[in-house]
């Protein structure tokens, strides 16, 4: 639990200590706040927590509008909403349910009640999480999987395009990989697209995308860059795959290249972009391997 950040929101000073010592006790970080307008402002710093514990009736912003608010950001898989309420209308609970709270708690309550259900929401945002990877990651490397890369990249293709933002999409490709897989086996054949990608990523800005397309391919774009910036960024990358050579044994190195292409104009679609790309992939390829070709 300590790696979690817990929100207690009740304008009682009291109970708000009380919840706040009981949830710590959990090792949980914990932010005890008096009201949901407060609790906003904490969250805008602090995105990634994980749970709100909410009272109902407070001052400034009471515990519905905050649940209102947060979904309006966060889904129920990103952020659990608990709310604690001595009322005794059966219509309070199902309200806010239906406006997106994941749990209700009448007052007063038992301790062991209160942290088997505190626990149980942690454990079910950490399985999503988990499921969350695997689907978006590609399980040899950890990077973007294909499919993610084009839910990411998408809507960032509109925006960049509506604020007139340059990117350079590049494809990557292992330079005969099938004689390394054929020479090698297969087990080394992995291990030469966990280096690569390794490469990739250590090279490469926060904001920037990797994804690995499948087989020996990737998919690089750098976002918010100018052509010369990103043509350094690709060939610096080739640089390093050719100079870096992977150990496969303790007198062994396999020496790789890669051929990259790259497209730094989007009038039309992303998958147009990417189609663009790849024919200064193939044109990189036809022409000697190990080099950089753009358009």
């Amino acid at each position: 639990n300590r790696q979690h950040k817990v929100m207690v929101v009740d304008d009682s000073s009291i109970f708000r200590n009380q919840m706040k010592k009981m949830v710590e006790n959990m090792f949980f970080q914990v932010f005890a706040l008096a009201h949901g307008e407060e609790a906003l402002l904490i969250l805008e710093e602090n995105p990634d927590t994980k749970i709100i514990i909410t009272d109902y009736n407070m001052p400034v912003m009471d515990g519905l509008e905050l649940t209102k608010a947060v979904r309006k950001k966060y889904t129920k898989n990103q952020l659990s909403i608990f709310v604690l309420s001595s009322t005794e209308d059966s219509d309070v609970s199902a309200m806010f349910l239906k406006q997106g709270a994941n749990d209700f708690i009448n007052k007063p309550f038992s301790k062991e009640e209160f942290s088997c259900r505190l626990n149980n929401a942690i454990e079910a945002l950490e399985n999503i999480d988990t499921i969350t990877h695997y689907a978006s990651r590609d399980f040899l490397t950890g990077l973007y999987n294909r499919r993610h890369f084009f839910t990411v990249m998408e809507p960032y293709f509109i925006e960049a395009a509506n604020r007139d933002e340059e990117f350079m999409t590049a494809l990557i490709d292992i330079d005969n990989f099938k004689i390394i897989n054929d020479t090698y086996g297969h087990d080394t054949g992995d291990q030469v697209i966990i280096h690569v990608s390794e490469i990739l990523r250590s090279n490469v800005q926060h904001q920037d995308v990797v994804s690995r397309f499948g087989g020996e391919e990737f998919c690089l774009v750098l976002k918010d860059t100018t052509r010369e910036k990103a043509m350094e960024i690709l060939e610096r990358i080739r640089q390093k795959i050719a100079l870096t050579p992977l150990s496969i044994g303790r007198d062994q190195e396999i020496f790789l290249t890669v051929s990259i292409g790259a497209a730094l104009e989007h009038d039309n679609t992303l998958n147009d972009t990417i189609n663009e790309a790849d024919g200064q992939l193939l044109h990189a390829k036809n022409s000697g391997k190990n080099k950089v070709c753009a358009v």
